[in-house]
């Protein structure tokens, strides 16, 4: 076992660490082990943990104290502080390449030190494992974005970046269809999409298209973080999978390909989660694909909304050659398929209450269903209440889709 320093016992440390967000769903046996194979290190205000563009083989979880973390792009340099439960190194760790900024203690700190070894046999090969490190490392990218953009939004005085921003935002508005106006001559179907945007460009996307004479595509997706990268991000997927979609000849193809190709030059580590279908409009029959996404709502014939067993496969653009279940479904005139991203059963009240998903099963069997639009803006309004003017955090995607068959409603 490692030397703890400041007579700090590897009960007290375990205690500490159990309640991050990186050993989330941990056994306590599975912490202890990792603790015990790990080092605990003290470190100076000023003291170097990381330096730039050194080779790294180590995890760092911060205990307790602060670091800063000096990073800096297009001449432009900040210091983003890193609390207590955030890491530090993965990125080096994953990619395999030398570090690509420098880390310092502020305050006196304490760091669990994980070897690569570590890091790879016991953090990283469980689900929850990869869950916890990509929810934390899509948090960590945010806030470095968000730092980066906030200094030069000072340097340029705002003008020309909120210029650029509001550009972007009017570009990415164009790539999505018109949610209002989908399939306007199309009698076997009815949609309606409505995408709100916690800022001037997001990760949100939805789309719906007729293949041919037979087949409607629709789907709906999430890029990891907000701001420009994930709008780029979006952008870059949306139009890869539509062009897939429309050349592929069979549909278990296209996530596949997707995924091989965002994997490609993602040095940043971006991923999106998205659900897509197919329907034959003439048959009924839907095939569809989950990549790491929200399961849908489902409402078949009379009965009321449920969650559609939906295959769980892993999210997009990280892992090569992943692979991803296609399902089936026999619509019937008059079921309804309602799509969302995680800014619906995220959103969060006052008191910091999120929606949630038994809270949005409740909202559609109480809603007026008697045309995809109110559905769709009677929830928004239920959410707006419920939020009750706490920010907005997340961009929020509603699709409703309802078969009608020959015409018939």
């Amino acid at each position: 076992m490692y030397f703890y320093p400041m007579m700090v016992s590897a009960s007290s440390i375990a205690k500490i660490i159990a309640q991050h967000e990186l050993f989330r769903g941990f056994s306590k046996e599975l912490i202890d082990f990792i603790i015990d194979q790990s080092e605990v290190r003290e470190l100076q205000p000023g003291e170097t943990l990381i330096h730039y563009g050194k080779e790294n083989h180590c995890l760092f979880l911060l205990i307790d104290g602060e670091i800063r973390v000096i990073i800096g792009k297009d001449g432009t340099q900040v210091s983003i502080p890193i609390q207590p439960g955030e890491f530090l190194g993965e990125m080096s760790l994953v990619i395999g390449r030398p570090t690509s900024a420098k880390a310092v203690a502020h305050t006196v700190s304490r760091v669990l030190v994980i070897a690569e070894d570590m890091f790879w046999s016991h953090l990283a090969v469980s689900r929850q494992g990869v869950k916890n490190l990509l929810s934390m490392m899509a948090e960590r990218l945010h806030r470095n974005n968000q730092a980066l953009i906030k200094e030069i939004e000072e340097q340029l005085k705002y003008k020309q970046l909120e210029k650029d921003l509001e550009t972007a935002g009017k570009i990415q508005a164009n790539i999505v269809p018109d949610g209002t106006n989908l399939f306007p001559s199309r009698p076997e179907i009815e949609v309606y999409a409505y995408m709100k945007q916690a800022r001037e460009v997001g990760g949100d996307f939805f789309d719906a298209l007729a293949l041919d004479q037979e087949h409607i595509y629709f789907a709906i997706g999430d890029a990891t973080g907000k701001g420009m990268p994930a709008a780029l991000f979006m952008m870059r997927t949306f139009t890869m999978l539509r062009l897939m979609v429309s050349n592929y000849p069979k549909f278990e193809d296209v996530l596949p390909a997707l995924n091989n190709m965002l994997v490609k030059k993602n040095d940043d580590m971006m991923f999106v989660s998205l659900w897509a279908g197919i329907l034959n409009v003439n048959t009924g029959i839907l095939q569809y694909v989950n990549g790491g996404h929200n399961p849908p709502f489902i409402a078949l014939g009379d009965e009321s909304f449920k969650m559609l067993n939906t295959p769980n496969g892993p999210i997009v653009g990280v892992v090569d050659d992943a692979t991803f279940e296609v399902a089936l479904l026999k619509m019937e005139p008059g079921d309804t398929i309602f799509l969302y991203t995680d800014g619906l059963p995220e959103a969060f009240d006052p008191y910091q209450m999120a929606f949630g998903t038994d809270r949005i099963e409740s909202s559609l069997n109480s809603l007026d269903q008697s045309s995809m639009r109110s559905l769709v803006h009677e929830m928004e309004a239920r959410v707006e209440a419920f939020v009750n003017g706490a920010p907005t955090h997340d961009d929020m995607t509603m699709l409703a889709f309802r078969y009608l068959g020959n015409g018939i409603g």
